[in-house]
């Protein structure tokens, strides 16, 4: 705790509407010490940028979460997440190629064949919930990337909804998120097996993993974590802003109304959901040497968190940033993270999101958000709207 800042990624009080303490730390503490956890938090846009871009200070090797930094004995499994150079590069290229801005390109036809399949049913019931769209759009999306079924894949996002859910008074994991993490080992090595045997199509991230043809191979637990992390990071941004944005457009009647006038601006609505209402919170690191920031000495072994959300709406970087404005133009990014590890997904991200706007609102003319069953996800990690039904009429 630093000057009176009663900040700790732990502090359930905070999860609910953190902006007025970020905004404090930024102005008062953007270099905050967090004493319980010998750690630093940095809340400011232009040093969770330069520290992202530090490699030489910074390693994610320790892990990236709370739990790996704080709260776990067991050093972090040996995937591209929790890796530094040249061995980042090494396994992150394995699937990189995949996610290229061009590659994402051609598939827009078939995402947007994917929301009107899902979307169907719903417009004729004239009632959807659009985290409930979009996370499944997102989930039979990755489920062809990774090389799953989309049954496999909702049953490993089954166990990670558990694994995140959090309890008062429970710091980080529960017990019964605990236990969602084993089953999903356990489900997610027999599917490895099985797969070993018949492989999936043959440019999917499983056949690539199974294939790495440096060292001895992946690991059967770094084949598990890639897949476990693969359905999270490809299945949480984009129902989270999604629902997001689709609630803030109720809430700014006149932005919705000139998004329906310029379907265009359908991009920058997306982009400025992930931005207004960030779902990764946080991320961390762990400092390999000292570095001075704001005139405190952040020493080597000590844990750097990165407070994306803060940072995402830090005045410093962008004007007037708790409006929100789907035709804000931003000058730099970080919505997805940068440097080093940036998201390898985002431009996937991007091209669900912007379609999953388009087709919702070129299809129903008019809706009503039922503010009363919205929900939201609050945590040390995520945060985000996890339910917006609206209503509409019929198709």
């Amino acid at each position: 705790m630093t000057m009176g800042i009663d900040y700790s990624p732990y502090n359930e009080a905070l999860w609910a509407d953190p902006w007025p303490t970020y905004a404090r730390m930024q102005d008062e503490a953007p270099a905050c010490y967090i004493e319980d956890l010998d750690c630093w938090a940095l809340s400011r846009f232009e040093d969770v940028w330069q520290a992202s871009m530090d490699r030489e200070s910074f390693t994610a090797s320790h892990g990236t979460s709370t739990d790996a930094l704080f709260l776990s004995s067991d050093p972090p499994p040996a995937v591209f997440l929790f890796m530094d150079p040249p061995q980042h590069a090494k396994h992150r290229n394995l699937i990189a190629r995949a996610y290229t801005k061009d590659k994402i390109a051609t598939i827009d036809d078939h995402v947007r064949q994917v929301v009107r399949r899902l979307m169907a049913p719903m417009l004729e019931e004239g009632r959807l919930d659009v985290h409930r769209l979009a996370s499944r759009t997102a989930l039979e999306i990755i489920a062809a990337f990774v090389g799953l079924s989309i049954e496999e894949v909702l049953r490993i996002r089954d166990y990670i909804d558990r694994f995140y859910t959090r309890e008062p008074g429970v710091r980080g994991t529960t017990e019964a998120g605990a236990r969602a993490f084993a089953e999903a080992h356990d489900y997610i090595v027999g599917l490895i097996e099985r797969y070993r045997r018949s492989p999936p199509a043959e440019h999917s991230h499983i056949v690539a993993w199974l294939n790495a043809g440096f060292d001895e191979g992946l690991s059967v637990d770094q084949l598990f974590f890639n897949i476990f992390a693969m359905i999270i990071t490809g299945s949480d941004t984009v129902p989270l802003s999604t629902a997001g944005c689709i609630y803030q457009l109720d809430r700014h009647p006149e932005q919705l109304s000139a998004l329906r006038d310029d379907p265009s601006l359908a991009a920058g609505a997306f982009e400025e959901a992930v931005r207004f209402d960030q779902p990764t919170n946080l991320l961390g690191r762990r400092l390999v040497r000292d570095r001075v920031l704001h005139g405190e000495t952040m020493r080597a072994g000590q844990s750097v968190l990165f407070l994306y959300a803060a940072a995402c709406r830090d005045e410093r970087e962008f004007a007037d940033p708790n409006r929100f404005d789907i035709r804000r133009v931003q000058r730099r990014n970080l919505s997805f993270g940068t440097g080093l590890h940036f998201c390898l997904g985002q431009h996937l991200a991007r091209l669900e999101g912007r379609i999953l706007i388009e087709e919702m609102l070129g299809a129903i003319d008019a809706f009503e958000v039922d503010r009363e069953g919205c929900r939201r996800i609050v945590g040390e990690f995520l945060q985000g709207f996890n339910s917006v039904p609206i209503r509409f009429r019929p198709r």
